[in-house]
């Protein structure tokens, strides 16, 4: 997309020292537009958190880049970028951990506006009470302490000092999966009528496949640092053409009632490397040498549709189709 808000171009992210590096994230790229919301899957240690830290450039990449409107954020400098990343603001997967316990959420919210300039002094209330209206919280909640709230109150408040930065993307980090689940919808049709009020664009990341997929019209697939398959808007999860994300699929349809749990053999550890296709050691598909050696590219095998594979697979329901 040439115009998309947001891009990122070849990221990679590398732990440790030269003797003991550990990639986290493995020339990643992903395109989101303004106003978008795009969902990010994959399981625990996938890349997807680091993902989201480099693109808010909360850490620095290791190479690659972060284009916001056009701009190159990882070759600004420290200063230039604190007012550039006030547009793309994070919301995190602990809101118990997210919050000072020792400060009202009123000041907690102020001091964004206060570090950032948005508002004059003697209207920082009147704001921190509109923007507490606008996560459907009362104005009273400004006095109180995050003891005084549940976790999806503090995972609202979380977000409405998010939005107090006001920002252009939001990044939702797994934002439900530390709640319970009656009070996961809640939380995610927060998001999505933000988006139709102010026009964010949102990157929401999570590992229920089936939530995300729900929520957002194009999802990228992550495994072992890479995004491995893209599913652009109107596909839906059963034309996933990837292995993994069909592994992710049965999963899910394992827990369904009536289906046998365990049935499938365990899957190997997802290879954190930065050569090779993340998935080899466990595709029912390996055999091309260079499945080992070499990290597919993602190709396009259908309008907006990519998959990191050397084969032309077919899609699931395809697949099912013939069965």
């Amino acid at each position: 997309m040439a115009d998309a808000l947001l891009s990122a171009r070849g990221l990679s992210k590398t732990y440790g020292s030269r003797a003991g590096a550990r990639p986290a994230l493995v020339e990643a790229s992903l395109d989101i537009d303004a106003g978008e919301i795009i969902g990010v899957v994959g399981e625990s240690g996938s890349g997807k958190t680091t993902l989201a830290r480099c693109l808010g450039l909360l850490e620095r990449p290791s190479s690659g880049g972060v284009l916001f409107k056009g701009e190159d954020l990882t070759l600004l400098s420290l200063a230039a970028l604190r007012t550039r990343r006030r547009a793309i603001q994070t919301v995190f997967q602990d809101p118990y951990a997210s919050l000072n316990p020792r400060i009202r959420v009123g000041d907690a919210i102020a001091e964004v506006l206060k570090v950032h300039r948005l508002v004059p002094r003697p209207t920082s209330r009147r704001r921190v009470v509109e923007l507490l209206d606008q996560v459907g919280l009362p104005a009273s909640a400004a006095d109180l302490y995050p003891a005084d709230f549940s976790g999806g109150q503090r995972q609202r408040l979380c977000i409405a000092r998010a939005l107090a930065a006001e920002p252009e993307i939001l990044i939702a980090d797994e934002p439900v999966s530390s709640l319970d689940v009656s009070i996961r919808a809640q939380v995610l049709n927060l998001l999505l009528d933000l988006r139709e009020r102010l026009g964010l664009a949102i990157i929401l990341i999570g590992h229920d496949l089936l939530l995300i997929g729900a929520v957002a019209p194009r999802v990228a697939v992550m495994l072992g640092g890479q995004i491995v398959e893209l599913l652009p808007a109107g596909v839906p999860l059963v034309a996933a053409r990837h292995p993994y994300t069909r592994e992710l699929l049965a999963a899910v349809r394992r827990l369904e009632p009536g289906a046998r749990i365990g049935t499938a053999p365990a899957a190997a550890p997802a290879a954190m490397a930065a050569r090779g296709c993340a998935y080899w050691s466990r595709c029912p598909h390996r055999g091309d040498p260079r499945c080992e050696t070499q990290m597919p590219p993602l190709r396009e095998v259908a309008p907006g549709h990519l998959v990191a594979s050397f084969y032309d697979l077919p899609s699931h329901s395809e697949t099912r189709g013939h069965s």
